[in-house]
């Protein structure tokens, strides 16, 4: 369970940002429904982060995604550079903190570098140091401190303790590993095949999801799936399975249709992937980052899975998204779930809370964001726009703002 999290210098966040999942003081609202206490911690279940087309929103998602790479794949050789994907690609080093529970345990993650080396990296647990790295010393765990000498400078110390079995830093790292998922929402069949295959292989998964998309409205009868062997991308000499999917639709009179994977609505196909991806999980505490969360779908179904997530989820899974639907601030949501991120004249994103901004009416909060109180809001030049099309204020006709 996700507790905090911070980066800096990640594509257009060149200054630390925060991101806080700790519920607001004095926030009563939805508190059962879209809460949770653990250890003694409330935080909320879900967060949505709201912002204009090119403003950031996406690269929260990716810093995500960078730090889980730098710890799950460690680097194989002195020449493997760490992931890297700076402000302006103008280098320095990336900054990230991390407070999250693992099986009751809390622990702190802090991770520094640049693209060839580690310059600090810290693990705590309860608030006990298990190690402590940085340019001029090591504080190694005791289990691995004779393999001092076998740490690489590249090499996260994360990843090297738990290949040597560190008890505290395997947990961290299964986290990392297991607990963030990150279903990518590409309706292209070819580059869903980890996602979809637990539909070939998991006969009581495909019912569970028959049912939901029933009870959804889709009317889709059944799945069948098929795996083939198919020609690797980019090299015909190479061969890989493939999971082929048709579904299988009601139709008139008692009889049905069949529809392969592809040529279902964009819709379809990406409530499939998060049904299936929730339903695979619904037993375990996952945090869940979806960037576009609502693309393509009907705001009956985003109200739906707002509900999965929040109201209808007790065991500790949390939801990070990116969004431009406003009318989510019309469901039971609260403010300290509500995140907007803006973007500078000069290329930089800011991330800001709306529980930061003193009010907890969330109707408030939605008229003072359509307003451009906050910022964190795509600004359109008219002027501009007529004057590239040759449309003037007095309909003379005229280009590049000049009469013709």
């Amino acid at each position: 369970m996700l507790i905090d999290f911070s980066f800096k210098n990640i594509r257009s966040f060149k200054d630390e940002v925060f991101l806080s999942m700790e519920v607001g003081e004095g926030i009563t609202d939805y508190t059962k429904e879209n809460t949770i206490s653990v250890n003694g911690i409330d935080v909320v279940k879900s967060a949505f982060i709201f912002g204009g087309n090119a403003s950031g929103k996406t690269n929260i998602i990716r810093a995500f995604h960078i730090l889980r790479l730098a710890v799950i794949h460690g680097t194989p050789s002195e020449l493997e550079l760490l992931p890297f994907d700076t402000f302006a690609n103008e280098g320095r080093s990336t900054h990230f903190k991390i407070h999250f529970i693992k099986n009751k345990n809390l622990y702190y993650y802090e991770l520094q570098y640049e693209w060839d080396a580690i310059i600090n990296e810290r693990l705590v647990m309860n608030n006990n140091i298990i190690f402590d790295r940085n340019i001029d010393n090591i504080i190694m765990p005791p289990l691995i401190r004779d393999l001092k000498e076998s740490l690489r400078v590249n090499q996260p110390l994360l990843f090297f303790a738990q290949t040597n079995n560190v008890p505290e830093a395997k947990e961290a790292y299964e986290w990392f590993k297991q607990d963030i998922l990150t279903p990518g929402l590409e309706s292209n069949m070819l580059k869903n095949q980890q996602l979809l295959k637990p539909l070939h292989t998991n006969s009581e998964l495909k019912e569970k999801v028959l049912y939901f998309l029933r009870a959804a409205d889709f009317n889709i009868k059944d799945i069948k799936t098929q795996e083939v062997i198919m020609p690797t991308f980019g090299d015909d000499d190479k061969f890989q399975p493939m999971i082929l999917l048709h579904f299988e639709h009601e139709g008139p009179d008692n009889n049905s249709f069949v529809i392969n994977y592809e040529a279902e609505s964009i819709g379809t196909r990406i409530f499939l992937l998060l049904i299936m991806t929730i339903l695979e999980n619904q037993y375990s505490s996952k945090l869940f980052l979806i960037d576009e969360f609502d693309q393509s779908l009907h705001p009956k179904l985003v109200n739906i899975l707002l509900r999965v997530f929040n109201e209808w989820n007790n065991t500790g899974t949390q939801l990070i998204a990116t969004t431009h639907d406003m009318d989510i601030l019309d469901t039971n949501i609260r403010t300290d779930q509500v995140w907007f991120v803006d973007k500078s004249y000069n290329g930089i994103s800011t991330l800001d809370s709306a529980f930061d901004f003193n009010e907890c009416n969330i109707n408030v909060i939605k008229k003072n964001y359509q307003d451009g109180l906050y910022g964190a809001d795509q600004i359109i030049n008219d002027s501009m726009m007529k004057d590239i099309l040759g449309i003037s204020d007095n309909r003379e006709d005229a280009h590049y703002g000049k009469t013709v």
